[in-house]
């Protein structure tokens, strides 16, 4: 198993990249057999330690779901039509990796050379969350080449948060920051409430 130090990024950070990339691949909504086919408003990731919650109108779609990785899309699409909302359309995708407490959360520059991306743009940081735009090669034809990601501890991992959108839809505008950041900030309450509740 590869953990977060700092001293070995890239590695961890091509092992988050290729855990979000198997997980999500094609966004065929198909994944883990055995699992519930409804839609998920939260789950638990890597043996409980972190407790994803989607940002409103969003939801877990369950056959995505493996130890380390959730894929989410607006609950109407994951086929919950009285769940529709006014959310953007997109594709969430949250990937963890095991981190040391002391370790520093991975730079943008770091993620854009183990990912290569480009056309970094910062939109700053909440809470010790970092936040940025980007372009990079896409997961799924009639996906945006930009697209916004989100870095966080939480629950003792590192978290990587992904929203791809349609080119020129709103995901891909000021309003995939608002998504990604309410992900981290409920994922990153939840987990530390759950943690607090269980020591």
């Amino acid at each position: 198993m590869i953990t977060w130090t700092s001293k070995r990024p890239f590695a961890a950070l091509a092992m988050l990249t290729l855990s979000a990339c198997e997980g999500g691949q094609g966004f065929s909504f198909g994944g883990s057999t055995g699992a519930p086919d409804k839609p998920l408003r939260q789950t638990a990731l890597a043996g409980g330690a972190v407790q994803v919650v989607p940002p409103q109108g969003y939801c877990i779609d369950p056959k995505s779901l493996k130890r380390r990785f959730a894929l989410m899309a607006r609950c109407d699409v994951l086929g919950l039509p009285d769940a529709a909302s006014a959310a953007p359309r997109g594709i969430l995708t949250l990937a963890l990796i095991e981190a040391k407490a002391e370790a520093p959360l991975p730079t943008p520059q770091q993620v854009a050379e183990a990912t290569g991306l480009s056309q970094l743009q910062e939109a700053g940081s909440i809470e010790g969350a970092t936040i940025f735009v980007a372009q990079g090669p896409v997961p799924a034809e009639g996906m945006s080449p930009r697209h916004w990601r989100g870095m966080a501890m939480i629950g003792g991992h590192v978290a990587s948060v992904t929203l791809y959108g349609a080119p020129q839809s709103r995901a891909i505008s000021e309003e995939g920051r608002v998504l990604v950041a309410d992900l981290i900030r409920q994922s990153r309450s939840k987990s530390a409430k759950a943690a607090a509740a269980g020591s």
